[in-house]
């Protein structure tokens, strides 16, 4: 049975992770804290202490997708970062020396795809900033128009993975929705009303890869 890391940046995801599928033996599951260097740092701590054959990157993300709604699931084909520039050789999003995409594991991505009801698959990008303005959604657009959803941790998770040459995946649940510019209203509905039920696309994830 593989061993399966689950790094989630906030308590009430790593709540809802615990009650959907309490850890044992074989799944362990870490508290990220929020931002890039802290879902890197956990990242790496989780492989060198526990030394999973995969590492899923679980949690809620915003949208700018008309037609995305809360509480609906993101099954993440690839991730990006939106706020790295390396200079005029490389691509917006790249790091030096590494891919502008991580992609996500095949066979985690097809499990994810066949088991999960009610998803869209798609690129997640990643950058240090919740929501800024409705210009600043523009310019994230503008670079990855094909996004579906936006965090603070996916990447840094992916590219710690990719490092290591560790099988990742990650499964985001859309907390709010940038369109109307009351993405603060709906991030706070999610959690009164849709966080218990939504989280239940992870339980379907899980028990497919165990």
């Amino acid at each position: 049975m593989r061993k399966i890391g689950i790094i989630c940046a906030m308590q009430k995801e790593l709540d809802r992770l615990v009650k959907e599928f309490p850890e044992g033996g074989n799944i362990k599951c870490v508290l990220s804290g929020i931002g890039k260097v802290n879902a890197a740092v956990a990242t790496e701590r989780l492989i060198s202490d526990f030394k999973p054959d995969c590492i899923l990157s679980i949690g809620v993300a915003g949208t700018f997708v008309e037609g995305l709604n809360e509480g609906e699931t993101v099954i993440v084909s690839r991730t990006a970062y939106h706020d790295v520039w390396c200079g005029s050789k490389f691509p917006f999003g790249q790091m030096m020396g590494l891919p502008q995409y991580f992609e996500s594991d095949p066979q985690l991505l097809e499990c994810a795809k066949a088991n999960i009801e009610n998803a869209r698959t798609g690129l997640l990008c990643t950058g240090d900033q919740f929501y800024i303005s409705q210009e600043e959604d523009e310019r994230q657009k503008k670079l990855y128009p094909e996004a579906l959803a936006i965090d603070m941790e996916g990447a840094a998770v992916a590219q710690v993975c990719h490092l290591h040459n560790i099988p990742f995946l990650a499964l985001k649940i859309i907390s709010d929705n940038h369109v109307d510019g009351h993405q603060m209203a709906h991030y706070e509905d999610f959690w009164k009303n849709m966080a218990d039920r939504s989280f239940t696309a992870v339980r379907q994830l899980l028990n497919a890869i165990m």
